[in-house]
């Protein structure tokens, strides 16, 4: 197995980036939603560049790359939880890897990096959210330290609606 390093997404990361999303939450996401809503997902090619964007430089979108190939993704950034001290409250926003990726290490490679970046921004502790139904997410998330801190939400999508579970953790 080869290497996995982590480096700042560039824009000409973008499409790879949103590629990744589509293929990793139609894999993922399957047993949660139905299948026309899994193929309703579109790249989300615009809210990546605004992100990119972003003046704030706690706000930081990671890319794992194996082989010169970027293979997973995350993004950091303070926290925008009702309850957050945006100061000292970083947030996992999104993590997301391709699937012909997954159990290869690349995941725990950059769930180390964001966790550091979050740290070396400042912050004291991090939260992510996920569907409470997102088995193999959670265990990854567990794996890394991350706890469930009780708190939940309901989040529509797609003319659905689901249950969030938040985790937490102290960096």
């Amino acid at each position: 197995m080869t290497a996995v390093e982590v480096r700042p997404a560039d824009d000409s990361d973008v499409e790879a980036i949103a590629a990744i999303y589509v293929n990793a939450a139609r894999a993922g996401w399957a047993h949660i939603f139905d299948e026309p809503s899994l193929k309703a997902i579109e790249p989300p090619v615009g809210r990546l560049r605004a992100e990119l964007a972003s003046t704030d430089p706690r706000e930081r979108v990671l890319v794992a790359e194996r082989e010169g190939r970027v293979t997973a993704f995350a993004v950091v950034r303070p926290s925008r939880d009702e309850d957050a001290d945006s100061v000292c409250m970083g947030e996992l926003d999104q993590f997301y890897c391709e699937p012909a990726a997954w159990g290869q290490g690349v995941g725990r490679t950059l769930m180390a990096a964001a966790i550091e970046t979050l740290r070396e921004s400042g912050f004291t502790d991090a939260t992510l959210w996920t569907s409470k139904d997102n088995h193999r997410p959670r265990r990854i998330y567990e794996v890394a330290g991350w706890s469930l801190d009780g708190v939940t939400r309901d989040k529509p999508w797609r003319g659905a609606s689901y249950r969030e579970l938040r985790y937490r953790i102290k960096l």
